[in-house]
């Protein structure tokens, strides 16, 4: 990769928007693995 050492800062956002969306696709995948395996 050519990277130059002040790194674009729509890059930096757009690699943390998609670690925050990975994220909070997988706790809410998480929870409803929770709800649906606890007897209500």
């Amino acid at each position: 990769m050519n990277e130059t050492p002040r790194t674009p800062l729509k890059r930096r956002l757009l690699w943390f928007a998609a670690l925050w969306a990975g994220g909070v696709a997988v706790l809410g995948l998480v929870a409803l693995l929770v709800k649906a395996a606890l007897p209500m």
